[in-house]
């Protein structure tokens, strides 16, 4: 699987986004799961808002703590020692592991830090990456967003929401 990590990706912003999103994996017929830390279920929870996401939303996972990244997502313990929990490569793993069982086809990650402080990492707060994985390809975006606990969280979901769209749209199988 390729894996590509990508910097200073910063989608035009969609109040309806997840409403875009819906309509475009009915379009399809896809199916999409979601691994969320930092989000803590936002992005699965805009998703389900909308009126017939059902057909398209296969699972969402609240892996926030460390052993739920490697229990439920397959993250491995390197990994997470290596690179900490908030890095490229968790977010790699973690939308990897999404899509094992087939049961979905595009599969979104988030890991980051929402503050109001940060962890025993030392990295700054709004420090975040989301993982994408479709069609065999992984690509993995990092992000510094500003603002509040809540602001950041909701910037993190929005944002994987977007690019989410971006990668269905682009895609050249």
């Amino acid at each position: 699987m390729k894996v590509e990590f990508i910097d200073n990706f910063y989608p035009e912003e969609i109040d309806n986004a997840e409403v875009v999103l819906v309509e475009l994996l009915k379009s399809k017929s896809l199916k999409v799961s979601v691994a969320e830390s930092f989000t803590g279920g936002k992005i699965s929870s805009l998703i389900t808002s909308v009126s017939g996401a059902s057909a398209v939303f296969y699972e969402g996972i609240v892996a926030y703590n460390e052993n739920a990244k490697m229990q439920r997502l397959g993250v491995e313990n390197q990994t997470i020692s290596e690179f900490k929990p908030v890095s490229y490569q968790v977010a790699s793993e973690m939308a990897q592991g999404l899509l094992k069982s087939k049961n979905a086809d595009l599969g979104v990650s988030t890991t980051g830090i929402a503050g109001p402080k940060s962890d025993e990492s030392g990295f700054p707060v709004g420090l975040c990456f989301i993982g994408i994985s479709y069609k065999q390809k992984i690509a993995v975006y990092k992000f510094n967003f500003n603002g509040n606990r809540e602001e950041i969280v909701k910037k993190g979901a929005k944002t994987a929401l977007l690019l989410a769209i971006n990668t269905i749209k682009t895609y050249k199988g």
